[in-house]
């Protein structure tokens, strides 16, 4: 048993959401969470944190919803621009990520099963 509060009644969730981005120090972390800095050392250690740069996790997360996107672009008929807007991220993203895995891209404008327009 630590001394102090209850690890327990800090949650994983709120753990990472105080955990800041870039440089911090242990006692900075545990005085946020009200806590202290053994109760943070041990939190971290039961729930790591993500430690990479926002720019690495974007990129992890854009790997991970690849094969949904792929499936509402060639079987939904989604538009990249209504997958970007679903997703809440680029144009630009959907569509390189889109093309680095090789999915064959409409013209602008085309949906199949809608007649073109003259």
């Amino acid at each position: 048993m630590l001394p102090g509060p209850d690890p327990a009644r800090i949650t994983a969730a709120q753990l990472h959401r105080a955990t800041p981005v870039g440089d911090f120090s242990v006692a900075q972390l545990a005085h946020t969470l009200k806590t202290t800095t053994a109760h943070v050392i041990y939190l971290l250690a039961e729930h790591p944190v993500d430690w990479s740069p926002p720019q690495f996790r974007r990129t992890q997360q854009t790997a991970r919803r690849i094969k949904q996107w792929r499936t509402w672009y060639e079987h939904d008929h989604l538009s990249l621009q209504d997958i970007a807007d679903r997703e809440g991220t680029t144009l630009a993203t959907v569509r390189l990520a889109l093309l680095k895995n090789d999915v064959q891209l409409r013209p602008a404008g085309f949906y199949p099963g809608r007649p073109r327009r003259k």
